[in-house]
């Protein structure tokens, strides 16, 4: 197995907060030295996605401070979530002579992007088509989610899988898995959108009504019989919804918050439990509101490190006073990243190097660089008993 480059490593050591370091009106002397390493910052620091932005900016800050160099300058540019600002600000950082630049989080945002030649830019977008050649989506994207679900379906050995997804949206990502090789899928449903209307798709999709009569004629039947085997099996019946198995062992649902909630809450209600069947769904961020639907017991995803992730969290939290938003942590690592790979070539940093096909490990985990996009090595965790538990 390959060596992983290590780049960045968690510590709790005590440290400084380097104003100049974070400073956008930095001196142009420090532009001009060749010696230092100068990150350019493109993140929404104002209008309605100011707290994300702000939140991208205090991870990369995190990171500045466990590097401790002082050669090492970031310049943040408010883009304000829109890809004329992200345009205009990229070609002040193609002025001042950054070749790096963090960011943006959008994909929207990358619209002109492709237009600033002497860029490179580490966007946090999951999306993996139409990515401009100067960019590196670095995101939690739908292939190494697939990657990682194939791996462990070949573990737990199902063969009979679902795929299901809401008809208006993340219509990419379902198609993108639905084509792709990696898994194959026994069926796949477009529900709608409108909650109200899943229940009645899931009924379909599990047979419950057919199942549901099977066991009413089966309870008829039985209540005219005296003997003993007979009314044991009644008893039992009696205490069931439906007769019958359902056609598939998996299920697979590319979908968030309340939607998959009902969606999951739907198969539940249909008498298809998760005792019997597999539940997966892809990257949630650990959302902790699971824990409160019984529906989301067993519940399958693939993810990033989520002991990191927790390190990560408190880390943040002990600094700023507040809560992170738990997607920053790629932020964290893309600023890593960037100084493993400057320091490690005589501090002058060079595109290729992002593209080392050994690959690197960051706090979210192993990564390798590809054809524009972070593939990475995620793991799969389970909810349960009010926790995430990592089983693969």
């Amino acid at each position: 197995m390959k060596k992983i480059i290590t780049f960045s490593i968690l510590s709790y050591l005590l440290f400084t907060i380097n104003s100049n370091a974070i400073n956008e009106g930095s001196s142009e002397n420090n532009l001009e030295n060749s010696n230092f390493l100068k990150i350019g910052v493109l993140l929404p620091l104002s209008g309605k996605f100011q707290g994300i932005g702000e939140s991208f900016l205090k991870a990369i800050q995190l990171a500045l401070y466990d590097i401790s160099n002082e050669d090492v300058k970031i310049y943040p540019k408010d883009n304000k979530g829109n890809a004329l600002n992200s345009y205009l600000s990229a070609k002040e950082f193609e002025e001042q002579g950054i070749k790096i630049v963090i960011g943006p989080i959008f994909f929207e945002n990358l619209e002109r992007l492709g237009e600033i030649n002497k860029i490179t830019f580490i966007s946090f977008t999951n999306q993996t088509k139409d990515i401009p050649k100067n960019t590196i989506a670095f995101g939690i994207n739908i292939e190494s989610q697939i990657d990682a679900l194939k791996k462990y379906f070949n573990e737990i050995k199902v063969s009979k899988t679902l795929l299901l997804s809401p008809k208006s949206e993340f219509s990419y990502q379902s198609e993108s898995v639905a084509k792709k090789d990696v898994l194959k899928f026994y069926r796949t449903y477009s529900y709608d959108a409108n909650p109200k209307t899943i229940t009645g798709e899931i009924e379909k999709i599990t047979r419950y009504r057919e199942r549901k009569k099977d066991l009413e004629r089966r309870i008829k039947i039985l209540e005219k019989s005296d003997l003993y085997k007979d009314k044991n099996e009644l008893k039992k019946l009696k205490q069931m919804h439906t007769l019958g198995e359902v056609n598939f062992d998996s299920v697979v649902v590319i979908d968030f918050g309340e939607r998959l909630k009902s969606v999951l809450t739907s198969f539940m209600f249909s008498d298809v439990l998760s005792d019997k069947v597999d539940f997966f769904t892809i990257n949630q961020w650990f959302d902790e509101t699971f824990f409160n639907e019984n529906a989301m017991q067993n519940l399958h995803f693939p993810s990033i490190d989520f002991e990191n992730l927790k390190k990560f969290n408190k880390k943040f939290f002990n600094t700023f006073n507040e809560k992170s938003n738990k997607v920053s942590i790629l932020a964290y690592d893309a600023l890593g990243l960037i100084y493993y790979c400057w320091s490690n070539n005589n501090f002058q940093f060079k595109q290729d190097q992002l593209y080392n096909k050994k690959g690197f490990k960051g706090l979210h985990g192993e990564f390798l660089i590809e054809n524009n996009l972070s593939k990475q090595k995620l793991k799969i965790y389970k909810v349960s008993e009010k926790k995430f538990i990592k089983v693969y």
